[in-house]
């Protein structure tokens, strides 16, 4: 089974806003992830799925890096808009780690401060 980022198709776009045209953040990130994955060289490794909610509702827009046997990272407050380039760069990092640990130095520049939990594997 491949990894997972797992995005939140009930997030908003931010805590006061939710919709944009008729779209939550959580789904506007979902369709640009999905078009960068389907180009993406390292598309088999990682499975773009979603949920109907991470319950971290005050911190819009979340997703999670979740792997067999790997550390899950659980990221929000990202940008929906603008972010779907530097989801798959981190995933890139994370699908390179043996155990699923990123260090957040190495994560680009907009997502370190949107990591918000390192959760470990189930043993």
């Amino acid at each position: 089974m491949p990894d997972q980022l797992i995005v939140c198709k009930s997030c908003g776009f931010s805590e006061k806003e939710d919709k944009r045209m008729g779209e939550t953040g959580g789904e506007h990130l979902l369709r640009h992830l999905k078009e960068l994955h389907s180009q993406w060289s390292r598309r088999d490794e990682l499975a773009i799925v979603t949920t109907g909610c991470l319950c971290i509702c005050d911190n819009p827009c979340a997703i999670a890096y979740v792997g067999t046997g790997k550390y899950t990272y659980l990221f929000a407050n990202i940008d929906p808009a603008t972010s779907a380039d530097n989801l798959l760069s981190a995933a890139e990092l994370y699908l390179d780690s043996m155990d699923g640990m990123v260090s957040a130095y190495r994560l680009p520049s907009d997502l370190q401060l949107c990591r918000i939990a390192r959760i470990p594997p189930a043993s």
